[in-house]
């Protein structure tokens, strides 16, 4: 039986192959090859290198994060039976903008069919997957995933931002009749409301809706699963607030900082009251990243209503009302708006915490930039709603990424970039016929990256 043999010459160690034979009844070893030299514990083969070629190049450690970072979420699992072809696809969607029809291509170029321990996956496995995420009981997914921001997250994981954005789709089988978006086009709309922590921005919740249905309903039918997964607290935009809204959050023993619209009895019943010189002090100052504002509480619907004024503010509409570009608003209330919340915080920590609620702007960005929600290249309805789970579940990788390389200062995007020019090359020896994979140099960055996210080449 033949086996490696260390052999110490000097300050270096060699590798043979030999085998073990009998002669003259003792035991001896003949040497059958040479290996090579062991360097840092590893053994480093020597090669004729005119007989080596290259057998195949595939983009790797771009791959290799994604494929990391979806088993601690524990994507594979969560996603069942389904899940090669769908997490294919969730990597695809962040690394590459091809169409489904030219996925099978670019992904034989990858190490993902290596990752995902699959010979191929094809148009068929790509379309079949998006058909089978209906079946999948995305709750639990959002459950678990829950359960694992907080692992990251305890300190302040129960305050959640809610918001909606819309998006264009062509789906030729659905019902739904062109709206005009918030751009001002005119398509057929599909709403998404999302649920992001307050804190980190990553993704808890998500839902999708007919481009008809208003915030304060989209709010309402999100109300109790926000509850039932034990969310506390929530912010919300003004569009959500309703006196039927805060009834029910009452009920459910939920805190929340919300934007109310101004109307003519809110107006009159609390901002006719307020003396411009008693909350224009230094007291009543917060002081915010961009702006500085002044404020007033009032009891109201069981909570407190916030008056915010914002001196800048007033001076920039006054300007525009008085030459004529918003006609038609009374100069009174200008600069002014208006703040519910039911919380124990002081004044201050309401005002900065609404106003730091872009979490949840930045992650519609990720959807529509780098995570190409818009526009939906796909035409059955289920498959539109299935285009949206994908960008979710893609969103959650590139979460934890942020959330990782930022103690680089490297946004998750980035830290992509940065590995996708580091690919395996498979090389062979044209006597041998033995092959081997080699990974090409990294810089320091993308070693630090590595090390972060846990990674080895």
């Amino acid at each position: 039986m033949s086996f490696i043999r260390k052999i110490n010459k000097g300050d270096s160690t060699y590798l043979a192959k030999v085998e073990s034979y009998r002669e003259d009844g003792k035991v001896r070893q003949r040497h059958l090859e040479y290996i090579g030299k062991e360097e840092n514990g590893k053994p480093v083969v020597k090669v004729d290198i005119n007989k080596v070629n290259v057998s195949s190049v595939k983009r790797y450690m771009d791959i290799e994060i994604l494929h990391r970072l979806s088993l601690e979420l524990g994507l594979p699992k969560l996603l069942g039976n389904y899940h090669k072809p769908l997490l294919a696809m969730i990597y695809a969607h962040l690394l590459q903008k091809n169409s489904i029809r030219q996925l099978p291509e670019w992904i034989e170029h990858t190490t993902i069919c290596d990752s995902l321990q699959c010979e191929t996956i094809s148009t068929k496995d790509l379309y079949e997957s998006l058909t089978n995420l209906e079946n999948i009981e995305f709750e639990t997914i959002e459950k678990s995933l829950i359960s694992f921001w907080r692992k990251l997250e305890p300190g302040d994981s129960n305050t959640v931002v809610l918001d909606v954005t819309d998006t264009y789709f062509s789906g030729s089988t659905t019902e739904c009749k062109p709206r005009r978006g918030k751009d001002g086009n005119i398509s057929k709309l599909l709403q998404i409301g999302l649920v992001v922590s307050f804190k980190n921005g990553f993704p808890l919740l998500h839902r999708t809706y007919d481009g008809n249905v208003n915030n304060v309903k989209i709010f309402e039918d999100l109300l109790k699963e926000i509850s039932d997964n034990g969310l506390r607290g929530i912010i919300l935009d003004r569009g959500f607030f309703s006196k039927i809204n805060i009834k029910d959050l009452k009920q459910l023993g939920m805190q929340v900082i919300v934007g109310v619209k101004q109307t003519v009895a809110l107006q009159k019943q609390f901002l006719n009251t307020i003396d411009r010189s008693e909350i224009y002090v230094k007291k009543h100052q917060v002081v915010l990243k961009e702006t500085i504002v002044y404020t007033k509480s009032f009891r109201y619907l069981g909570g407190k209503l916030i008056a915010i004024y914002n001196p800048a503010l007033e001076v920039l509409k006054r300007d525009k009302i008085l030459s004529g570009d918003e006609k038609g608003k009374n100069i009174r209330y200008v600069g002014y708006s208006l703040v519910y919340h039911n919380t124990e915080y002081t004044e201050a920590e309401v005002i900065k915490k609404y106003f730091e609620k872009d979490v949840v702007e930045r992650a519609f960005k990720k959807m529509k930039g780098p995570l190409s929600l818009r526009p939906i290249r796909v035409w059955l309805r289920r498959h539109v709603v299935a285009h949206v789970k994908v960008c979710y579940l893609s969103m959650t990788i590139l979460s934890l990424l942020e959330y990782k390389s930022s103690k680089i200062k490297i946004s998750g995007i980035d830290a992509l970039k940065k590995m996708q020019y580091i690919y395996k090359v498979k090389l062979r020896h044209s006597d041998t016929k033995k092959e081997w994979d080699k990974v090409v140099t990294m810089g320091k960055t993308q070693e630090d990256l590595l090390k972060i996210l846990k990674c080895s080449v």
